[in-house]
């Protein structure tokens, strides 16, 4: 009798032997592709999970946001309708934009044409972030859109690009700083230099500078907690002097602020204490968050990347 070849799945970079594994790692895209392409079915049964092989053959929806949240209740993730919902969208909306990319090679479009829809297509995304501002997830998918396909646009247009933005979205210019290719173009960049000294491109950037002090100061004001609603998370309360586990390792999020006295680190990384100090106005990203402090009223502010 032939021996059945047992493989291992990849989900979030990580090899997926079990259920538990599958649960711990759960990637919509992966999971999604899998389910797809029917490897998902096939790594049921050879891992003689006949119960979930059963349920996921059942499976009747199309939808892929309706797919994944069967996969979901299959293999019992904790998990948010709202989080599934954007992580999918943003899944459909670059395979849609890649798919374009594809006609445009097939068809071997003449430069001129092909320069004019790259200018189109920028200004499409950025109108479309314009028409949704509480949108994160159309918000998130069109900016990683720009920095991946429309680089040389944003690096000669991303100042007008942050007063447009501004002006209509709180939650756009907090994008912008989550996106790890975006936001150098408005967060100080250090510099170490051979005498020892540090020095930030700010002190030179005027205009830099200038888009810098905006978003510090409007971080500050009444109305950026009411404008980012749900997507900002905020939390208060005295730890005992112990770590708080806030939010799980394998998910990023960013440090919008933090009360003096406060602790805060990537869940989990022992010696990663991050003090007010470390934080203020770095807008530091940190894989997942534990929190410490001793005071019931100073807030922590933060959102999911």
């Amino acid at each position: 009798m032939a021996k059945t070849i047992k493989f291992n799945l990849i989900c979030d970079n990580n090899p997926i032997r079990t259920i538990d594994d599958l649960q711990n790692n759960f990637s919509i895209e992966d999971v999604l592709a899998y389910y797809n392409n029917q490897l998902l079915h096939r790594w049921l049964e050879v891992r003689d999970y006949k119960e979930e092989l059963e349920k996921v053959r059942a499976i009747t929806v199309d939808k892929p946001v309706e797919v994944v949240k069967e996969l979901i209740k299959i293999f019992g993730v904790i998990s948010d309708d709202k989080k599934i919902e954007e992580g999918v969208y943003i899944l459909e909306y670059l395979e849609e934009r890649k798919e374009l990319c594809s006609i445009y090679e097939k068809e071997n479009y003449k430069t001129k044409n092909i320069i004019e829809d790259y200018e189109t297509g920028y200004r499409q995304l950025v109108d479309e972030i314009l028409k949704n501002p509480q949108d994160a997830a159309i918000i998130k998918a069109n900016i990683s859109e720009i920095v991946s396909n429309y680089a040389w646009i944003l690096k000669l247009n991303h100042r007008n690009l942050f007063y447009v933005l501004k002006s209509k979205s709180s939650l756009a210019i907090m994008c912008l700083l989550m996106n790890e290719h975006s936001r150098k173009y408005y967060l100080p960049v250090e510099t170490k230099n051979e005498d020892g000294t540090v020095t930030y491109d700010t002190e030179s950037n005027k205009d830099k500078a200038a888009m810098f002090q905006s978003i510090c100061s409007m971080i500050k004001t009444s109305y950026f907690k009411t404008e980012l609603g749900e997507n900002l998370v905020t939390f208060a309360g005295v730890t005992d002097g112990y770590w708080k586990d806030l939010e799980p390792k394998g998910k990023n999020y960013m440090i919008i602020n933090m009360g003096s006295g406060d602790f805060v680190r990537s869940a989990g990384l022992s010696g990663g204490d991050l003090s007010s100090t470390d934080i203020e106005n770095k807008f530091v990203i940190v894989d997942g968050i534990d929190y410490k402090s001793n005071s019931s009223s100073r807030q922590l502010l933060y959102m999911e990347v």
